[in-house]
């Protein structure tokens, strides 16, 4: 990636650090005429200005607790649907949980309704829903919070073989898909590797 690129990714992660943008794709859409950066690229440079400012100790604890969050929810799931499939999808599975965007997951083989009404019955408050058109035609989309700050959608599904596919339900593009197991290795992990403040 040329200098001038990484440059103006640097730029866009600022102005989400500064608040002059509410999220990296609408701070990559403020820079204007020139090259693009990948939001990729843009994420990076923001994780290294909030390492820098918040000191890398309260990132990381940081970082922690919303991966923890996401455990907690999922487990839940886990409880009140145990028939039910949890695949962690795109950031979430490669262990990206902030507030850059909600985290992701499939749930696979439990009815929408049934599922909702179970996770309020639990003492969530109840979840917003919305759909998404994807290769296997309108399904329900669960917003649920998992935090005062972060959020967890749940793309719910039937349990067959598409629905457990490494690309993106919507377009098809490639996607990191991740059981709960292996997730919760990710979070061990990162527990474990915590720095001192």
């Amino acid at each position: 990636m040329d200098a001038d690129t990484d440059l103006r990714a640097a730029s866009a992660a600022r102005a989400v650090l500064d608040g002059a943008a509410v999220d990296v794709d609408a701070a990559i859409a403020q820079l204007g005429d020139g090259p693009r950066p990948s939001t990729a690229r843009v994420r990076r440079h923001l994780e290294a200005m909030r390492q820098a400012d918040f000191g890398l100790g309260a990132w990381w604890r940081e970082r922690l607790a919303a991966l923890e969050a996401v455990v907690e929810l999922v487990r839940t799931i886990q409880f009140v649907a145990p028939g039910a499939t949890v695949l962690l999808t795109g950031r979430t599975a490669q262990g990206h949980v902030d507030d850059l965007g909600p985290a992701t997951a499939r749930v696979l083989g439990v009815d929408a309704p049934a599922l909702l009404d179970a996770l309020e019955a639990h003492g969530l408050q109840p979840p917003e829903v919305s759909s998404l058109t994807t290769v296997l035609g309108a399904m329900p989309v669960a917003h649920v919070q998992t935090s005062a700050t972060g959020q967890l959608n749940l793309l719910i599904l039937p349990d067959v073989p598409e629905a457990r596919a490494k690309h993106r339900l919507t377009d098809e593009t490639p996607v990191s898909v991740l059981d709960v197991e292996r997730f919760c290795a990710i979070v061990d992990a990162a527990r474990e590797s915590t720095p001192e403040a």
